[in-house]
């Protein structure tokens, strides 16, 4: 990463805390930086590309090609601006619409070896289920806010106004830690992370 790029990258960052922007947090970008790191990744899908923050950070850690999902077409806007800024619009495809309906015709006849889930917290499984078989062996998939706001650990009764994404990410995590498709390390900084491996 350049001074520019790097300067550029800690412009967004600090303007998506300001206007409240739902990016990584810093702790899953510390996480994703190591990932990128150990494995260098090189076909990359992420869920959920917001201002493009992410595939930012994860496209100037390696060399990789990048398929993300966006359903807002000004957040979508701003992540391209980004990315052309950054010098790294030609290796990343940006796909409009509800990744449930735009995911199977992204991913058809693809493999990826890296894949980020940082969308609506209460689809995380289904979305998992529907890229496995497109997920090399081997291969990582990283979530962002597994433990929601403290909410997900243990078995307390949440309020009620989150009941519904707590129930369905502690059903997410058990899933994925007694299924043995699965190896999970579960991190407990910031907001939660899951990180996966595809056996």
């Amino acid at each position: 990463m350049t001074p520019r790029q790097e300067e550029i990258l800690s412009g967004i960052h600090d303007l998506a805390r300001e206007q409240y922007v739902m990016i990584l947090s810093d702790e899953c970008e510390k996480v994703l930086k190591d990932i990128f790191q150990k494995y260098r990744p090189q076909r990359v899908l992420e869920i959920g590309c917001a201002i493009g923050y992410s595939s930012s950070v994860m496209a100037l850690s390696s060399d990789c090609a990048i398929d993300t999902v966006e359903k807002d077409e000004e957040r979508i806007a701003r992540a391209e601006e980004l990315w052309r800024r950054l010098g790294i619009d030609d290796r990343i495809k940006v796909y409009h619409g509800d990744s449930e309906e735009v995911l199977p015709d992204v991913i058809a006849d693809k493999t990826y070896d890296f894949v980020f889930i940082d969308a609506a917290k209460s689809a995380y499984k289904r979305q998992l289920d529907l890229v496995l078989p497109h997920i090399q062996k081997d291969g990582i998939v990283l979530c962002d806010d597994v433990l929601y706001l403290g909410l997900v650990k243990g078995d307390g009764y949440p309020p009620h106004k989150h009941r519904t994404i707590v129930r369905n990410m502690r059903e997410f995590l058990a899933y994925v830690e007694s299924d043995e498709r699965f190896e999970l390390t579960l991190i407990e900084e910031g907001n939660g992370i899951a990180v996966i491996k595809v056996l």
